[in-house]
């Protein structure tokens, strides 16, 4: 790739590098940034949650809808090269399948099951990290006639990626921050009546289901997930803050937190704000009955860590790590790391990124 289309590459992230903008348009201009540096016909780039590597948003080129399920069934279950979970951790965080097997692609099930059938020649993946943490993921696949990709452009897909990271974090900080501006926060007495509530607290209050506030003593009733949730926090021996999700009328998750005031006197702030993506899985998670110990472990092991790490970081013995993965995996009903995953983000995160990422299809 010639020295101009790199400055090209890197000039056009450049200008969505510290600038507040959305998500979906820094994806847009990082997939037009790889076009710049390399050859390519089908591509996925993805923001991911860091403390999972799951993807919570994308753009996608070339690849039909249909494509989806398998390839992260591939991705999730199946052994195979490059996991975005490994690269994430690798240094430098690129690499292609044409390296990886050693020039005999047929080694790869996500190649045999998915890119074969497309003729594919070459798959370069790439993990967009800022220090230790992982912003995004991408994937570009190119056509026979094109062959393997060059060390020339896997230089300078690493090149761009360290932009794309920085932009992409850009954005979703910018995000969640938006997301705070809608936070409604009301303070309830010990009988569950609201006495204080913030400008936004009627709005989002009456977008929870079942709930309308007018002022007569039925229409202020609390929806039972909150009014369960102010129990748990009033009589919590284990912690004061309280955390869950509700849905609102539209479908959409909000994030609930109930935190009792000094006073003991049965007083609860809650706030509520719209539910991240990073919110949702470990919120889930307690459907299956798992301990906060327990969520923290599936986080490790999404991410790839092994449990000999996952002791390391957490400073438990292996021997604990193990007896807590078993548990895991019986309560969730299943036998691996892969099923584990896999379980979670098809039941609980892939249908809502789907949604985004083919929207205008």
């Amino acid at each position: 790739m010639v020295a101009s289309a790199l400055i090209h590459a890197r000039d056009r992230l450049l200008q969505h590098s510290g600038v507040d903008e959305d998500v979906d348009e820094v994806l847009q201009a990082a997939l037009r940034a790889l076009h710049d540096v390399a050859v390519f016909r089908w591509a996925a780039v993805m923001t991911v949650d860091p403390r999972t590597i799951l993807p919570t948003a994308g753009v996608v080129e070339g690849f039909d809808p249909s494509a989806c399920a398998p390839f992260w069934d591939l991705e999730l279950v199946s052994p195979g090269y490059n996991k975005f979970a490994d690269l994430a951790r690798r240094a430098p965080p690129v690499s292609t399948l044409f390296d990886a097997t050693d020039g005999e692609l047929t080694r790869s099930p996500l190649f045999n099951d998915l890119y074969a059938g497309l003729g594919a020649s070459d798959e370069l993946r790439v993990a967009f990290v800022l220090g230790s943490t992982c912003w995004g993921v991408g994937t570009l696949i190119r056509d026979e006639p094109n062959g393997a990709f060059t060390d020339a452009e896997l230089r300078d897909v690493q090149t761009v990626g360290h932009l794309i990271a920085r932009a992409l974090r850009q954005a979703v900080i910018h995000g969640e921050s938006q997301a705070d501006a809608a936070t409604a926060i009301l303070v309830v007495d010990g009988d569950n009546r609201i006495e204080h509530l913030t400008a936004d607290g009627h709005r989002m209050l009456e977008s929870v289901r079942g709930f309308r506030y007018g002022g007569d003593d039925a229409a202020d009733e609390l929806p039972g997930l909150l009014l369960a949730l102010l129990t748990r926090a009033r009589h919590s021996n284990s912690q004061t803050i309280m955390t869950t999700r509700i849905q609102a009328a539209s479908g959409r998750w909000l994030r609930v937190t109930a935190a009792p005031t000094e006073a003991h006197d049965g007083h609860v702030a809650l706030t509520l704000e719209p539910a991240r993506p990073a919110d949702l899985l470990p919120m889930m998670l307690e459907t299956y009955g798992l301990t906060e110990r327990e969520i923290t472990i599936v986080m490790s092991l999404a991410r790839g860590l092994t449990s000999k790490d996952i002791a390391a970081e957490l400073t438990l013995s292996p021997y604990t790590v193990r007896d807590h993965v078993k548990a895991i995996y019986r309560k969730c009903g299943v036998n691996t790391r892969g099923e584990l995953v896999a379980r979670l983000f098809t039941e609980h995160l892939r249908p809502a990124f789907e949604e985004r990422v083919f929207a205008g299809d």
